[in-house]
């Protein structure tokens, strides 16, 4: 079977819980900065790998849900395929 590769991107308001699902599902806690930590909130986007099996993987992107973080969340979802949907 041929390896397939997918890409899901976290996006939506501030406190919703995008961060913690990608950390449930991937063990990756994609808020890594100081100031993501302290005021609880996705500054920066970032990835986290999710192998389903070895034929199956999927790359999840959280990106911040502020409105003052708009260039990081088009950077973060500009290159998803929406050909699957």
């Amino acid at each position: 079977m041929a390896e397939r590769f997918f890409t899901i991107g976290m996006a939506g308001h501030i406190d919703h819980g995008k961060t913690s699902l990608t950390k449930a599902l991937t063990n990756i806690d994609t808020d890594r900065l100081k100031e993501e930590k302290e005021r609880n909130i996705s500054i920066e986007l970032r990835y986290a790998p999710l192998k389903l099996n070895e034929d199956f993987e999927v790359s999840i992107i959280d990106v911040p849900g502020h409105e003052r973080f708009i260039r990081q969340m088009v950077a973060g979802v500009a290159d998803i395929n929406s050909s699957y949907l």
